[in-house]
């Protein structure tokens, strides 16, 4: 679960090859691109100004516990991403569990050119990240209206949910596929892990997918957003619950939780 205070810059050390990068930047506010590399599986990656929070929620505050998922992962996972944005867990996760498979889900083209450079420089990651470009749902439909920011440049807080930030002040149509039908898809019956983190889009997702589709997934890793009495992490926290699944969350921020279940 997420990490403050000093915890941060250990796990910046456990993760990047070098660490300097971001300090020399933190501490001389250039606000340039910073350009990583993971350990111990060795990964190139940028980071422009714009995924800096992204960069510090997974590698620094470790909102995936990366190193006891990995310890509990098989040799070989079967992973879903939804919500992928830059690919950023993908890396990471790859550093960890080098044979991993992930079919990572972003919708918005600035978010899957990054991760698509990520695959031309990184044979790792374009050997096991097979990108898809679709939103996705819990009921199927062939589009899905997102909000989002009225930017060409890399974001992280595009929802289905008109209301979800002030900042999503352009409104947009992008391809979607349903969950059941991404499942229907796998290339096995079980699903080793499922991440998720579609600002809001969770509740559909996860509701409105059959309840034995679901529970193919064996650990899922969800950032879940407090949205209103019926939508919010203690309710969707008991419907896993009665799923079968043992249920953990921590605050990330006054309103979104880092949530993980796993089947007992």
């Amino acid at each position: 679960m997420p990490v403050t205070g000093l915890r941060r810059y250990v796990n910046l050390v456990r993760n990047t090859g070098n660490p300097f990068e971001y300090l020399f930047d933190k501490f001389h506010h250039r606000g340039r691109t910073l350009h990583f590399a993971t350990k111990p599986a060795r990964l190139t990656f940028e980071v422009p100004a714009s995924l800096y929070q992204v960069f510090k929620e997974i590698f620094m505050a470790d909102v995936y516990n990366i190193r006891p998922l990995a310890r509990v992962l098989p040799d070989d996972p079967l992973v879903i991403d939804i919500g992928a944005n830059a690919g950023f867990f993908d890396i990471l996760l790859l550093s960890k569990v080098k044979n991993a498979q992930i079919y990572a889900y972003e919708p918005l083209s600035s978010n899957i050119e990054r991760m698509r450079s990520v695959a031309s420089s990184n044979r790792r990651f374009d050997k096991s990240v097979i990108i898809k470009p679709f939103a996705v749902t819990g009921t199927s439909c062939e589009m899905l209206r997102l909000y989002a920011q009225d930017t060409d440049d890399n974001q992280v807080v595009a929802s289905s949910l008109k209301d979800f930030s002030g900042d999503n002040t352009s409104e947009r149509w992008f391809p979607a596929v349903s969950f059941s039908e991404i499942m229907a898809g796998m290339p096995r019956t079980k699903v080793d892990l499922l991440k998720m983190d579609c600002e809001g889009s969770e509740y559909d997702i996860i509701l409105n997918t059959p309840a034995d589709i679901v529970c193919r997934c064996e650990i899922l890793l969800i950032e879940v957003h407090d949205i209103d009495d019926r939508y919010n992490v203690v309710t969707f926290s008991q419907y896993l619950r009665e799923l079968g699944y043992e249920v953990n969350y921590t605050p990330i921020n006054g309103f979104c939780y880092a949530l993980e279940a796993y089947k007992k």
